[in-house]
């Protein structure tokens, strides 16, 4: 046993990451689970639905170099609780700004892939002051038809190929917390006021915006990004070609997402 255990930190170590017990936070009828990593400026990451903190493992050793790592799980997701079992991305938001002030953070920075990014859009145009950039991935202001009709196909009963085993591996709450998602999921078919951003309302966010979004994205088409770069007064677009709804992921362009990100957060665009 004591070799294992030396092992495991050894690996650690080697690895260079330093992450701080992960924690709970009691927001807004939640309880909200995050992690932390390193020092710094606050940098807070936030995950696509029906994934969780631990989407973010490659990236996390080199970005805590910079920054303190914020990694929350969202409601409902991972080791975060949803009594309501009700998802919406307002609310979403909400929690994330109750953390901040749990952990005294005024001004932090911010990624956030699909609902993370659509979580930040509701951040940033509820308060212009807080969110200092981000980086919003494979995120919409709205549900296009497209959308609607594969949210309406999933069921817990009829899901794609390979999306149980990866959820199983994200929610500690078994096949139950699995099916509340995906009935989340579904319903969000039928939402018309959860994401429904339009061009003056996103003229309000202020911060520095990188925009990313794959060019064959099946739930999103390219024009949503590019009227968002329009309406966002200070933002940046990377149409990632031949690119899934999250590319980053992609192992063609994970790399070019990390070092794209620094240069874009630390000011250097």
């Amino acid at each position: 046993m004591k070799k294992i255990i030396l092992l495991t930190l050894f690996v650690l170590l080697q690895n260079g990451l330093s992450a701080q017990n992960g924690s709970y936070a009691n927001v807004n009828g939640v309880k909200l689970y995050y992690e932390t990593y390193g020092k710094g400026q606050p940098l807070v990451l936030l995950h696509f639905f029906t994934g969780s903190h631990k989407v973010w493992e490659p990236w996390i050793d080199s970005l805590s170099q910079d920054y303190q790592l914020i990694i929350p799980d969202l409601r409902g997701h991972g080791n975060s609780n949803n009594p309501s079992k009700k998802f919406r991305h307002k609310d979403s938001a909400k929690d994330i700004y109750a953390l901040m002030d749990e952990l005294k953070i005024k001004e932090f920075k911010a990624i956030g892939t699909s609902s993370g990014g659509m979580t930040l859009i509701h951040m940033a145009t509820m308060d212009s002051t807080r969110i200092s950039s981000m980086i919003l991935v494979g995120a919409t202001t709205l549900y296009p038809e497209q959308a609607r009709e594969i949210q309406k196909s999933i069921t817990f009963e009829a899901m794609p190929e390979g999306w149980l085993p990866r959820m199983r591996a994200h929610h500690p709450g078994g096949d139950d917390q699995i099916k509340m998602l995906v009935d989340q999921f579904h319903d969000f078919a039928f939402l018309y006021d959860d994401m429904n951003f339009t061009p003056p309302y996103l003229s309000q966010i202020k911060c520095p915006t990188l925009i990313i979004h794959g060019d064959r994205d099946k739930y999103f088409p390219v024009g949503i990004p590019v009227e968002m770069f329009k309406a966002i007064p200070n933002s940046f677009l990377w149409i990632v070609p031949n690119g899934v709804h999250l590319p980053i992921w992609d192992a063609l362009w994970s790399d070019q997402f990390l070092q794209v990100s620094k240069l874009f957060l630390a000011d250097k665009f």
